[in-house]
Formats: structure tokens, C-alpha cells, sequence
């Protein structure tokens, strides 16, 4: 399996299918395309599960996809629709860690040419850093606390939705 470093990338579904999970559980597999950056063209798939807590999300993350249907056995359009998805490590049962996609979002928000992720991204905030914290002194904005500057919440437990973005994590 490809690692994929832990980001939101565009990506497209290419293929689905139904099936069971090892305790017995109905379970969908997408097979998505990454369609950006130092990752274009690697696939990961993405498993989404119909428990009562879950099915919900994950009849919204097919219809971002572009499935328009109402027969889970016929999942036409899975590849029409760009998305955003967010991938994270997942630690596994032997301690390793592998690349797993989290959320599957609807499209939208920012519009870049191409995102700076990983050493790129790195590099500039390190040549960055002087001129914000001299622009933070200046504006005499509070000091961080090495979290970003604000407490962030954990997500509430019992649900399967992000938790929504604090004031912190508007980019702007």
C-alpha cells in the first residue's frame, strides 16, 4: 500500500463495491483517484459502513461522489464528481502506520492552482516565520500556546462528523 502523508486532497471515485466486513458487517469500498499535487494519480480507498451511526455519513459521502440512485446495488455515477478528501494515519494491529481516508467531503472552498503540501509547504512557512512573528509583536497579537493559539475540542464522541471549525482555523 502507498502511503499518502496525512493532508485534504481533490480526488475522484473510480470504482465501488458492496461487501462485508471480517465481523459480518455491510460495508462500501470506493476506490478513489488523488488528482493533485506530489500525490496525482495514486489510489486509496476509502470503506464506508452502514451501522446506525454510520449510514447516514456515508450515503452523504456517495452522493458527493455523484451516486444519484436509490439502489445501493447499482452504484452508477461514484466517479462523477470531484471531491475533497481528508486522509490520516491509522495505526494497525501490528503498531505500523498506514494512510487512511477519514472524510469524504463535498467539493468547494478554496480555488488553487496547486496547494503546497509536505517539504514545499514546510520550506515556506520556515522562510515565513520571521516576518509573522514580527507581524504578530507589531499587531501585539496574544502568544501562542504551540496549539495554533486557541484550545481546540476534541470531537464529541458519538458522532461521525467533524467537529465544526473554531474561529482558530479560518484561514483568513
Amino acid at each position: 500500500m502507498t502511503y499518502i502523508q496525512p493532508g485534504t486532497y481533490r480526488a475522484r471515485g473510480v470504482t465501488a463495491a458492496l461487501g462485508l466486513t471480517s465481523k459480518g458487517s455491510e460495508q462500501v469500498a470506493v476506490e478513489l483517484t488523488l488528482l493533485e499535487g506530489e500525490n496525482e494519480g495514486k489510489s486509496i480507498t476509502w470503506y464506508g459502513y452502514f451501522t446506525d451511526k454510520t449510514t447516514e455519513r456515508t450515503l452523504d459521502s456517495l452522493r458527493h461522489l455523484g451516486w444519484e440512485g436509490d439502489d445501493l446495488a447499482d452504484l452508477t455515477g461514484i466517479d462523477r464528481n470531484e471531491v475533497n478528501v481528508v486522509i490520516e494515519d491509522e495505526q494497525d494491529d501490528r503498531g505500523e502506520y498506514r494512510s487512511r481516508v477519514r472524510w469524504i467531503n463535498r467539493a468547494g472552498g478554496l480555488a488553487l492552482k496547486e496547494r503546497l503540501q509536505g517539504d514545499q509547504l514546510k520550506a515556506f512557512s520556515a522562510r515565513m516565520k520571521g516576518a509573522v512573528l514580527a507581524h504578530k509583536q507589531k499587531s501585539g497579537a496574544p502568544r501562542s500556546n504551540g496549539n495554533g493559539g486557541g484550545q481546540r475540542r476534541p470531537p464529541s464522541r458519538g458522532s461521525d462528523r467533524p467537529p465544526p471549525p473554531e474561529d482558530d482555523d479560518l484561514p483568513f
